[in-house]
This record gives structure tokens, C-alpha cells and sequence, in this order.
């Protein structure tokens, strides 16, 4: 088929960032003539809390893409269109998960539709994290002007229903896999050496930006029941702070954890995300909202056990019933509980993680180009 992708790659950072990188790379390996336009700006920088929304730095996948679209320029709007219908795609596809973009999207679809071009959304979150009142009435406005939805969990298809009834092409598809990030080819002594962390405790990793919803109060909530019991274990944080970093400096000296916590302030380039995985023995991701993880699918393509909260829980898991341990979102106890039990699951080995690693990948591409949704 004919695609185009819409959305940000290299050298835009995150998690929408890496997705759109892996998928258009999928797509190409499918045998697919895959077109991208990328922005030549994401974000005004109020929009924006973290240092930067660019990562230049070489370890990072890159894929063609023409940089053309800026969201309050509708001049690069019309260029957009043009671009495209020269190309005559099959269907294009836009990842959707900010209504800061809204307009632009809108623009882009409905001209895209006058000349017979198929659009489909493949939506990350219906409504923004941390949304405001004005985000609802945007993404109503936008997403109904596409032909087609991809969503990744039930969650999030009553979701979009319930902001859009009656709409018909919805398919779920599971956030696949990620297996991209190149290994730091060291032992798990060695990182631990090397990131001045204990070599003989319990090491459980909270990755990623840290924002209010991911539920870091929670954890370190359950990780201060944990050590009451007398089993020594160390927090590792490693990602740039969204949030009040000192509302969570002050809990951890209130919970007597200031030597159980480390701390990794900053965005975690692609050439060194490897190495937080593989020196630590759990990823826990407390969210108490939220309806997918991409970091979740990054921790199950490390093959190390994991333990998340019941918002984030999609088809998937089905593929690692041990590995996976799901607990209720706001509930520290039950949280500590998890974690104890995750620690006597043993890591996957690699010929496992890369045989479900293909199916996801497989599943997510069928379901872009299929002809009928349901």
C-alpha cells in the first residue's frame, strides 16, 4: 500500500516520537510505501515543561521524513495537503493524543477527504492527561472528521465512544512491543557500578517523564511498607520531572527513604534507556490514570517482570501472565503486595520476548491496512 504518517520522529523525543519512528519502520520492512511528514515545530514551549522536545543524539533511530507541518501555520497546512495528494496515498494515518493540534488536524482531514483520501487516527488518548474543560469539546471536533479509529485498549474505545457515539470503523489493536533500544552490552554489576546504585539490593525502576498521573506518590508509599517489613529494596527514577520534584523530595525524606530513592532528573537518551532496564530486577509503573504504556511495552521487550495498575492494562498482557502483575491504581498496599510477589518472577529469556516482540508488531500493521474495520 500507499501510506502516509503524520506525526513526530526523530529528532522529536517521547513517547509518541518513538512509537510513530518504530511504526513507520514496520511498515517499510511490510513491504509498504510508507510517506512521512514530520513538524517543523511540535510544541509552543509553554506547552512544553521539559528542557527540550528534541533529542539530536546518534544512538536514535531515523527514518525519511519531510519536516513541513507547524501547528499554528496554516500556510504549512496547505503545503501539507499538497505534499500528500502529489503522493496519492492509500489512507494517511495521524497519531492523535494532544488537542493542541486539533485545528491542524481538522484542516488537513477535511481538505484530504474532498479529494477521496482515506484518513484513520490512531489514537494514543482521547482526551490529554491532566485535560481541562476546553480539550473535550477539540477532540470531538477533530476526530470525528476521520474515516477510521485505532485504539489500543477497551479503555480507550469507550472513551472515544463515549465522546463520539455511534461512530462506526473502530479497531483495538494493543501498543505492540518495543525492542529498539540497542543493548548497553554490560552485566548487570557492572551498570549498577557504573550508576553508583547497590549491587546486592532489590533494584525496581520507575521510568519515564514524571508527571501526576503516573502515581509516583503511590509508589513510594509502597515502597516505605516494603522496607517495614525489613526487605531492603531500591527506587531507581530515572526521567525528567513534569512535577513538582520537591513535593517528592519532601515524602521521601518523610518516609526515612532518602537511602532507598536515586534519582535521575533528566530526559533519558535513546543510547542509555538499555541500561536502566537491564541493571534492575522489576519495573513498576503505579499509574492512577491513563489507558496504555509504552514504557510498560519497553520493560516486557527487556523481558524483566513488571507490576502495573489495573488503568493500564490491555490485551497484551495476555502474552505474559507471569510477568505481568496487575494491581488497583491508588492503593500503596496493594502496590507493595505486588511488588514483593514479582520478585521470585524470573526475567524472559530472548528467543521468548522476540516471538511476541513479531506477533505484536504483525497484529498492529494488519490492522493499519486492512480494508474493513469493524
Amino acid at each position: 500500500m500507499r501510506l502516509t504518517i503524520i506525526g513526530p520522529v526523530y529528532p522529536y523525543r517521547g513517547g509518541i516520537a518513538h512509537f510513530t519512528t518504530v511504526l513507520v519502520k514496520k511498515l517499510g520492512e511490510a513491504g509498504h510505501n510508507v510517506q512521512v511528514i514530520s513538524f517543523k515545530k511540535q510544541y509552543p514551549t509553554w506547552l512544553y515543561p521539559g528542557e527540550s522536545d528534541k533529542d539530536f543524539s546518534e544512538g536514535r533511530d531515523k527514518v525519511d521524513a519531510k519536516y513541513l507541518l507547524s501547528p499554528i501555520n496554516p500556510f504549512s497546512w496547505q503545503r501539507t495537503i499538497k505534499t500528500i495528494i502529489d503522493f496519492q496515498p492509500d489512507r494517511v494515518v495521524i497519531p492523535w493524543w494532544i488537542t493542541f493540534w486539533g485545528p491542524a488536524f481538522h484542516f488537513l482531514i477535511s481538505h484530504l477527504k474532498q479529494n477521496g483520501i482515506l484518513t484513520t487516527f490512531l489514537i494514543h488518548n482521547t482526551i490529554p492527561h491532566e485535560a481541562n474543560p476546553l480539550d473535550k469539546q477539540i477532540a470531538r471536533w477533530t476526530l470525528k472528521t476521520a474515516t477510521r479509529y485505532i485504539v489500543m485498549t477497551k479503555k480507550e474505545r469507550v472513551r472515544l465512544l463515549t465522546l463520539l457515539p455511534g461512530i462506526k470503523n473502530v479497531n483495538i489493536s494493543p501498543h505492540p512491543i518495543y525492542r529498539h533500544f540497542k543493548s548497553s552490552q554490560m552485566n548487570k554489576l557492572e551498570l549498577r557500578l557504573k550508576l553508583e546504585l547497590p549491587i546486592d539490593q532489590t533494584i525496581m525502576l520507575f521510568f519515564g517523564f514524571v508527571r501526576p498521573y503516573k502515581g509516583l506518590h503511590d509508589l513510594l508509599k509502597a515502597q516505605n511498607l516494603i522496607l517495614a517489613e525489613g526487605r531492603q529494596i531500591t527506587l531507581v527514577i530515572a526521567g525528567e520531572f513534569w512535577d513538582n520534584l520537591y513535593s517528592y523530595e519532601q515524602q521521601i525524606k518523610t518516609l526515612g527513604l532518602t537511602n532507598y530513592v536515586k534519582i535521575f532528573n533528566k530526559y533519558i537518551p535513546d543510547e542509555e534507556v538499555a541500561q536502566y532496564f537491564e541493571l534492575a530486577d522489576l519495573f513498576v509503573a503505579p499509574y492512577i490514570s491513563g489507558t496504555q504504556s509504552g514504557i510498560l511495552k519497553t520493560a516486557l521487550g527487556f523481558g524483566i517482570p513488571s507490576v502495573v495498575t489495573d488503568v493500564i492494562v490491555d490485551d497484551l498482557i495476555k502474552f505474559f501472565p507471569q510477568q505481568c502483575k496487575i494491581v488497583p491504581s491508588r492503593d500503596p498496599l496493594a502496590l507493595a503486595k505486588g511488588i514483593l510477589e514479582q520478585l521470585n518472577i524470573p526475567s524472559l529469556n530472548n528467543d521468548n520476548i522476540e516471538s511476541i516482540y513479531s506477533k505484536t508488531w504483525d497484529k498492529f500493521i494488519d490492522t493499519i491496512c486492512r480494508d474493513k474495520y469493524n
